[in-house]
């Protein structure tokens, strides 16, 4: 017998989007963070971005382990990473890191990143994802399926 599909938990008040449906974590700038010159190691960046990806869907209400059970998803894999470069976060600042979606696709979506220092945008990023379902074919495989309106519409609120 196969276990019923689990059943996605849905807050009854998500936590309010910001204008655009924009996320905002702020960070301290930890020296683990930095290269010797105790700047950022420009890695960190698409970590913080991984991280605000899935913070943007858990905050209105889709904690990624549920969400995916409920959909039978493999996960959200990045198929293109990028960053722009535009000015340095030093060991002790406290930078913002600003994460929307900024384009929905039929199979995909671009997660788009900001982050702020002192007021200044100082890295531009963008992560393409797929959304990948588990493949009844092949148990180590996936492929891309379409993503359900509801989803997007979650983004729309």
């Amino acid at each position: 017998m196969r276990n019923p599909k689990p059943r996605l938990e849905v807050e009854a008040k998500p936590p309010k989007a910001t204008s655009a449906a924009r996320s905002r974590l702020d960070i301290v700038v930890d020296f683990a963070d930095c290269d010797p010159a105790r700047i950022v190691f420009y890695p960190r960046y698409f970590d913080w971005f991984d991280r605000a990806s899935e913070r943007l869907f858990r905050e209105r209400g889709m904690a990624w382990p549920e969400l995916w059970a409920h959909y039978q998803l493999a996960g959200f894999p990045i198929v293109d990473a990028s960053a722009k470069f535009l000015g340095p976060a030093r060991f002790g600042d406290t930078i913002t890191l600003e994460s929307w979606i900024g384009e929905w696709r039929s199979k995909l979506f671009i997660v788009e990143h900001r982050v702020h220092n002192a007021g200044e945008i100082i890295v531009e990023g963008r992560e393409l994802r797929i959304w990948a379902l588990r493949d009844p074919n092949n148990p180590e495989g996936m492929k891309a399926g379409v993503i359900p309106p509801e989803i997007i519409e979650r983004f729309r609120a």
